[in-house]
């Protein structure tokens, strides 16, 4: 076996495994629950515990990573590493699933947009970035915050495209659900498009703590629905 068909072979059953209906949902289910779970008795920690009088409307959610503000910063980081991690299957999973590839038997009997391709890959790209950057956020916490750029360090850039990279997911996504024969409600695509990049437009604008809250959950309400969905819903499944 030569080193290509090796790389080959370990690059497809790495795909099977993480575009796996079944092994997907369950990991999907998981990691929601951990998600919210952890972030939740996050906030009460700092809120209860900090030193600083924590408050979603005042405080950035990375202050929940940071010492001046809570006990267990670390609680957070695990969250971020968690979150990125465990949200990869399903970007894997959806782009499968939103424009799936032809196959040999059906390939001259079916009809495959270029342009639900290119939105796929967008798609795809845009939301590993952000799986990726929110890994980032983790080992990079406020505490690690060292210098990267004149204006911002490590942790500001990985935030910057954890919450870029979710929301352009989210843009790109809703176009092929708003576009094309998904089986997902239109009115979700819609929501995918302009919900969580306003928030974004609105969080680069004013760079206050309020609306990056908003813009974390614009983007749980788009994934976590849109997670459901796909698992609950017979027509979507294989």
């Amino acid at each position: 076996m030569s080193i290509r068909q090796f790389i080959n072979k370990i690059r497809a059953k790495f795909y099977n495994k993480v575009t796996d209906y079944h092994i997907v949902k369950k990991i999907s289910v998981a990691v929601v629950i951990v998600f919210l779970s952890l972030l939740l008795i996050e906030v009460i920690i700092a809120i209860l515990f900090g030193p600083t009088d924590y408050a979603i409307w005042t405080h950035m959610i990375s202050d929940l990573g940071g010492r001046l503000h809570t006990p267990v910063p670390i609680l957070y980081d695990i969250t971020c590493v968690i979150g990125g991690i465990f949200t990869i299957p399903l970007t894997f999973y959806i782009e499968n699933l939103m424009a799936p590839l032809p196959t040999k038997r059906n390939i001259g009997n079916q009809h495959y947009s270029r342009l639900r391709f290119r939105l796929s890959s967008n798609a795809f790209f845009f939301s590993i970035l952000g799986n990726l950057a929110y890994i980032g956020v983790g080992i990079w916490s406020e505490d690690r915050n060292y210098d990267l750029l004149d204006f911002a360090g490590y942790h500001d850039v990985f935030s910057f495209f954890s919450f870029a990279g979710f929301a352009l997911g989210a843009f790109f996504v809703g176009w092929i659900v708003v576009l094309y024969d998904t089986k997902i409600n239109k009115i979700f695509g819609v929501y995918g498009i302009f919900g969580p990049i306003t928030m974004l437009a609105m969080f680069l604008f004013t760079m206050e703590a309020f609306w990056e809250w908003m813009l974390l959950f614009s983007i749980l309400l788009w994934i976590i629905p849109l997670s459901l969905t796909i698992f609950l819903k017979s027509e979507l499944a294989p």
